[in-house]
């Protein structure tokens, strides 16, 4: 497959799966339901806060279903918190506003003044940065010019550490940001100061001046993970502990774990393995991962920086029990052609992406569905966490 035709065929499956869910949505929406959001309808941060959340399981499941027929079937989809459960959120500074994008809409940005799905620390943070951001030059991201172009506020789930992060597009007007951060250093754990001068719309970069702390840290049964400002963590811990558990339940003797960005999955999983193998192309990520595993005394598991599928191609049959979890864009085919030549006894497939987990079930021939689940990682949204547990067919 080519490229062109691979980004093509991406580009068709969103743009279906956006008419898909406003089909779903006008099915299981009911008169009464009270957004508690103010700015529901305006931003572009959540579509369903209009339809009960009993019934936002219902379609997510008839989505998947549907969207896998023939392949794999679901009994339910497993709940998440409602509200006030994300990590993470990049909030926008431009045009004299703070907040997020309207849907559809890149070049308008909704000033917010809470976000309901936010945590309730990091959302107290946030409520605190809004109206100083708003008094200091934004940047303008269509003409490329001014100073402030994020802050990012994060929030440990189960420590209830806070960070923040302050997206600059570069620092000569550092002393333009004293006022705020005089006034929230003492409600973070962590405050930095990131530059990111490129022409992309990025909410991170170089850390150029770390304020306090550098770091928060998450536990997750125990194990610790070091979050820095620019270190990618999922962004809903209680769904993804939950979806952990279920992944350390079915590890077993040599491991493999694709995309490992900063260690958590094989970290997590390691008190069940004979040895972790994590592969990841990201250096920074690596790095951290390495941290991450000197901070819990882990011995058995170790981080390489690596290409995935020559990597792949040099280690058939090196493993017992290969884990996954790529990035919403999926696999290039070529990997996956990779990892069903790979010889694993078992594939163990966490995806944030039922569409290109699809796809990637149908190239992996080799293997049969043994266990499907589905949780609710981002309540309020269109997006759906599934995990399958696939074994080599003999």
């Amino acid at each position: 497959m080519s490229r062109h035709y691979y980004l093509r065929h991406r580009a068709i499956m969103k743009k279906k799966k956006k008419k898909v869910f406003r089909e779903l949505a006008d099915k299981y929406r009911c008169d009464g339901t009270t957004p508690r959001c103010a700015h529901f309808g305006l931003c572009g941060g959540c579509m369903f806060q209009d339809i009960p959340y009993g019934n936002q399981l219902l379609l997510k499941k008839e989505y998947i279903n549907n969207l896998l027929e023939g392949l794999a079937v679901i009994d339910k989809v497993s709940p998440g918190e409602p509200y006030d459960y994300r990590n993470r959120m990049d909030m926008v500074t431009a045009f004299g506003k703070v907040g997020l994008r309207e849907p559809g809409n890149y070049k308008s940005v909704v000033d917010i003044d809470s976000c309901e799905i936010m945590q309730e620390n990091s959302r107290d943070l946030y409520k605190k940065i809004a109206p100083l951001a708003r008094n200091i030059e934004g940047y303008n991201y269509l003409s490329h010019k001014g100073f402030l172009r994020y802050a990012v506020i994060r929030q440990a789930r189960f420590t209830g550490q806070v960070m923040a992060g302050l997206v600059v597009a570069q620092n000569d007007d550092r002393r333009t940001l004293d006022g705020l951060i005089e006034a929230v250093i003492d409600d973070t754990d962590s405050l930095s100061i990131i530059t990111q001068g490129g022409l992309a719309d990025l909410s991170f970069g170089e850390i150029t001046e770390t304020l306090k702390g550098g770091f928060i840290e998450e536990d997750f049964d125990g194990v610790r993970f070091r979050i820095t400002p620019n270190s990618f963590f999922q962004s809903n811990s209680a769904v993804a502990l939950e979806m952990y558990r279920e992944i350390k339940k079915e590890t077993e003797g040599r491991v493999l774990d694709l995309y490992s960005g900063v260690g958590t999955i094989s970290l997590f999983v390691a008190g069940q393995a004979e040895h972790v193998t994590g592969i990841e192309m990201i250096s920074e990520s690596v790095d951290n991962a390495g941290i991450n595993r000197e901070l819990n005394g882990i011995s058995n598991v170790e981080f390489i920086c690596a290409d995935t599928r020559p990597f792949l191609k040099e280690h058939q049959g090196a493993y017992d029990t290969l884990i996954m979890d790529p990035p919403r864009s999926g696999m290039h085919p070529k990997v996956t052609k990779a990892v069903n030549e790979m010889n694993t006894e078992k594939i163990i497939y966490m995806s944030c992406n039922p569409a290109t987990f699809r796809d990637d079930l149908l190239i992996l021939e080799n293997y049969r569905l043994e266990s499907f689940r589905a949780w609710d990682m981002f309540p309020q949204t269109p997006h759906v966490e599934t995990l399958a547990v696939l074994k080599r067919k003999q």
